[in-house]
Parts: structure tokens; sequence; C-alpha cells
């Protein structure tokens, strides 16, 4: 039974997942946040400036994401950061969040941590 319940929390949580973005050049070159087209904060990216407003758009095209440091940032699978919350992302914990079921990030908000 233990290991059932286990095997169930990993496979919820498996949408969401630290991804390795400890390369110096994984942080935004500016805004608040980089997201990545590829899992582990490779290939292409988009800055994003999102400080304490809600930023939306069509498909950001993302799998993973980085913060620049002392930010935290929201992202969301709506538009308008109004529902559909995909993640918490912070320049501490980089995460991934393509699965087996692509969420698409719509919109982003951002804030001191």
């Amino acid at each position: 039974m233990r290991f059932a319940s286990f095997a169930l929390a990993l496979a919820g949580s498996a949408g969401v997942a630290v991804a390795d973005c400890s390369s110096y050049t994984a942080y935004p070159d500016d805004g608040e946040i980089a997201l990545y087209r590829n899992y582990n904060c490779h290939g292409k990216y988009s800055n994003v400036g999102a400080m304490n407003t809600c930023v939306s758009k069509v498909n950001f095209d993302a799998c993973s994401a980085i913060t620049r440091k002392g930010v935290t940032c929201d992202i969301y699978k709506s538009n308008d950061c109004d529902g559909g919350y995909i993640a918490t992302i912070d320049s501490d914990g980089y995460r991934y969040f393509c699965g087996w079921v692509v969420d698409t990030v719509k919109s982003v908000r951002c804030r001191s941590a």
C-alpha cells in the first residue's frame, strides 16, 4: 500500500519537475524570466519582463524556465493570469513543465522573491 501511494504521488507530480538550468548563460538577458523551448534551459527562448504585471501571449512555446536572482514568477495556461496555473518558477528551483501532456504557457506574472 505504501508503494502504491508513493507511485501515485510521483505520477501526479510528473508534469512539473526540477530541470538542469545550471549554466550561467541560462538566466534572462533582460526581463525577469527566460522561458525555454527545451527541457533544460537550452535552445530557443523568450525573455519576458513581467514584474508586478501580467504578460500574455498566444503561446510562449516553453518547456523550462529560470528567473533572474531575487524574482519569482507564476506561469499560466490561460490569458491574463486568471486561471490554469502551471507552476511557480524561481532562480533556485528551475522547472520544466512539459511532461506527457504539454501545457501551453499563455501568461506570466512575476514578483520579488
